[in-house]
């Protein structure tokens, strides 16, 4: 999915969470919409990859797009040290991860962004690099961009509506 869907996701998961604890709302939202997109930091053609392109071209010549950063372990390793801090806002993170994760899952692509690993995600790296989902949704294709976007985006913005 493109980042913009991913951030839709993660602002649905942001409100739902941020409506459990109102006086965490800003930070629960920021790490959300953060963990949204966090796990394309694997690719200096993504949002976050281009403004951290260093660090994104270094990820991505080790795990390559759709490698290590889009599994489970990723997803503990970065909650973990949030944890200590503040955990609703750690979960919240979470949150945003897992969104990515399962919109990724059933997306597919194709280019030197994707290379040969194409479609899903590897849930279990590194104890195996087996793909996990569906090819359901191209990358940036009519469905994601007419259909799966709006409905997200107007989900979040009525349910973020219905806290205020």
């Amino acid at each position: 999915m493109m980042g913009r869907t991913h951030l839709a996701f993660g602002a649905v998961a942001g409100v739902h969470l941020a409506a459990s604890i109102p006086a965490l709302g800003l930070p629960i939202m920021a790490a959300a919409l953060l963990g949204s997109i966090l796990p394309d930091l694997d690719t200096p053609y993504s949002k976050l990859g281009r403004r951290f392109w260093p660090v994104s071209k270094l990820v991505f010549s080790i795990f390559g797009h759709r490698g290590g950063t889009h599994s489970l372990l990723f997803t503990g390793l970065v909650m973990a040290p949030v944890w200590a801090v503040s955990p609703p806002v750690a979960l919240a993170l979470g949150a945003g991860i897992i969104t990515h994760l399962a919109a990724d899952a059933i997306s597919f692509g194709q280019g030197p962004r994707f290379g040969w690993r194409g479609a899903g995600v590897p849930l279990l790296w590194p104890l195996t690099e087996a793909k996990t989902g569906l090819r359901l949704v191209k990358v940036n294709g009519p469905l994601e961009n007419l259909v799966i976007l709006p409905w997200m985006a107007l989900f979040a913005v009525q349910s973020g509506w219905d806290l205020i």
